[in-house]
């Protein structure tokens, strides 16, 4: 007995000493990690999942700049200095307002980061879904331009919008957890929900094709809208706004230098060169092109370079002291900082105590039905893209990842950004084979960095992240031999979803016109088969004493095409007919195939339908 229980004693102890040994090897803790992310299950690796989560943030680290500068344009929660707060339109000249909207752009940069690290990492590690998140582009502007206006010169104050934001997360949440926003995403017809990704897939490579986030070879025109552009800042001819030019808003047809700018051709060159890599099956070739094109316009004095103002003139400080490329120079030098959060946490008014409370509840209705519509396409679009879309329209992780666009959107708005939303750059690290949570994760990570190097990472120009957005446009266009284009039913709502999100700039316009258009196609067919019946079409009968090769007496249109000489379908007539009352002699064609005169018209006997799509007279052809 004594013996029993020392040796077992001692198999606890080597027991526990191997459990404490394998917590600590590396293999076993790869190994939980596989398991909880279904890498191996879902056919990816842990570098694959590493590649794609950099390619998705090198793709997305625009946004770091990007959504800073938007915002500061509505002012956030600056106000004119005393000396000025009563003089109209102050905000347009007043120096302590403009410094401390400089302010507010600068800390608009941790807040962006911030925000996307919490809500990828969120993503990954509750919905284990290849998702990058963070304030969403095309909803910054409408919060900045349309709901506060620029430098708060719109019907709702900032704080205020921000409140109403914080509530949409709140309600993003409830329908998640009772289910009806993923209802809500199902109702939406197939054809419409394989056509967003395509329409995504075109407004992407609208946007790499333009000038603020892309090449520069798609710019304005007085007459079509449209046109070919390429020309240096030199050349081009701005159109102003109430906020000033903006970085599309040129044309070159005034002052001419087409196809003349140095970062246009340096775009396409980089487009170029991914899309050999990517023709070579060569792992990460968009994050290639990206970091060659970025470390080449990061040299002063070229043609190319970021920190020029002949290259790029947008940007510079709000006291103009410095201009624009000199600013982004000396923001870049930096290298590491880290900005505060003091002007822009926090800062919410539910707008009860001045009595625009009624104007929190139309900004959160006018967000919900936006965002809605925009986050709904864009998930199930690019959960499509990876392929992870079961038949009826479900895909692992769904539910989580609705609620974590909800919390997100509502810990955006605490921070003091515009709603956060599911990106449809996340098709890049999708691309290059991201399939799990990891993905996102890695991109949380590279937001969490980008927080104290925020001056490296918002230094990547657009002409260099612009390629990647066109090649991703690309390989979205592939789902969309899953709409059946024979049937109109189909086929014009999904072209009207389509031609609608690059054309109004907005994925909620093309999924609203395509749902319009599909529900009054569906509601009119209704109404016409009610009020003029469609007569059911009577069957033809055989005759009694019809044999099985029988050729009936009509054929149906489709199974044949009229031969413009003796109406004869055209695949049954196997050589040119001749006007002869002599037996046939086609060559090729079995010998007692050949004793049966022909006659003008159909054969008496056939096979039909042909088998193989070959005409056999007399008997079936074994």
């Amino acid at each position: 007995l004594e013996r029993g229980k020392s040796l077992l004693g001692k198999f606890i102890v080597d027991h526990h000493r191997k459990d404490s040994l394998a917590s600590q090897d590396p293999k076993v803790k790869m190994e939980y990690v596989d398991k909880y992310f279904k890498i191996k299950e879902r056919g990816s690796t842990f570098f694959t999942e590493f590649r794609a989560g950099t390619a998705t943030f090198m793709t997305m680290c625009y946004i770091l700049a990007v959504n800073s500068r938007l915002l500061a344009d509505s002012g956030g929660p600056c106000e004119c200095g005393e000396a000025l707060k009563d003089v109209p339109d102050c905000v347009f000249f007043d120096p302590e307002y403009l410094g401390c909207v400089e302010i507010f752009r600068r800390q608009l940069v941790t807040v962006t980061a911030l925000s996307a690290f919490i809500a990828c990492f969120l993503m990954g590690i509750t919905a284990n879904l290849p998702f990058a998140l963070a304030p969403g582009m095309g909803l910054n502007a409408y919060f900045t331009y349309d709901v506060v206006g620029f430098h708060g010169t719109g019907r709702i104050k900032w704080k205020i919008a921000m409140a109403a934001v914080f509530l949409e997360g709140i309600v993003f949440i409830i329908l998640t957890l009772t289910g009806l926003r993923i209802r809500f995403a199902k109702a939406i017809p197939n054809c419409i929900k394989v056509a967003t990704t395509g329409g995504i897939g075109f407004f992407l490579a609208h946007l790499g094709l333009q000038t603020a986030e892309g090449i520069g070879l798609v710019v304005t025109d007085v007459a079509t809208g449209l046109t070919l552009g390429g020309c240096s800042p030199a050349y081009r001819t701005y159109a102003s706004y109430d906020g000033g030019p903006t970085a599309d808003s040129y044309t070159c047809d005034v002052l001419g230098g087409r196809m003349q700018s140095a970062t246009t051709w340096l775009g396409i060159a980089t487009l170029w060169f991914i899309a050999v890599l990517l023709k070579r099956d060569v792992p990460g070739a968009i994050i290639i092109g990206i970091v060659i094109a970025t470390g080449i316009s990061w040299f002063k004095g070229t043609y190319v370079s970021y920190f020029e103002d002949y290259v790029y003139d947008f940007g510079g400080s709000a006291d103009g002291a410095m201009s624009g490329g000199e600013y982004r120079y000396e923001y870049f030098k930096q290298v590491v900082r880290v900005e505060p959060m003091s002007a822009t946490a926090f800062q919410m008014d539910f707008g009860f105590d001045s009595g625009q409370g009624g104007e929190v509840f139309v900004a959160l209705f006018t967000f919900l039905y936006v965002d809605l519509l925009d986050t709904t396409g864009t998930l199930f679009a690019m959960a499509k893209f990876a392929k992870i879309v079961d038949e009826e329209g479900n895909f692992e992780g769904d539910r989580a990842a609705f609620l974590v666009d909800g919390v997100a959107t509502s810990i955006g708005a605490c921070l003091g950004t515009s709603p956060v939303t599911t990106y449809i750059e996340s098709s890049t690290g999708i691309a290059e084979g991201g399939r799990t949570g990891l993905t996102a994760i890695v991109v949380s990570l590279y937001f969490l960095i980008s927080i104290f190097f925020a001056p490296l990472l918002a230094s990547v120009p657009p002409w260099a992240t612009g390629p990647a957005l066109i090649i991703i446009g690309a390989m979205m266009m592939r789902r969309l031999v899953d709409i059946n284009w024979d049937d109109f039913g189909e086929a014009i709502p999904a072209f009207i979803t389509i031609a609608l999100m690059p054309l109004t700039y907005s994925i909620a316009y093309g999924i609203l016109g395509g749902l319009f258009t599909w529900s009054f196609m569906q509601i009119a067919d209704f109404l016409i088969d009610k009020c003029f019946p469609r007569k059911p079409e009577e069957a033809a009968e055989p005759p009694a004493d019809a044999k099985p090769t029988d050729m009936p007496t009509e054929m149906p249109a489709y199974m044949y095409q009229q031969s413009p000489s003796f109406g004869m379908p055209m695949q049954m007539q196997p050589m040119p007919m001749q006007m002869s009352s002599a037996p046939m002699q086609p060559m090729g064609m079995p010998m007692e195939m050949q004793q049966m005169p022909m006659q003008m018209g159909y054969p008496q006997q056939m096979m039909y339908p042909p088998s193989n799509g070959q005409v056999v007279y007399g008997q079936p052809m074994v």
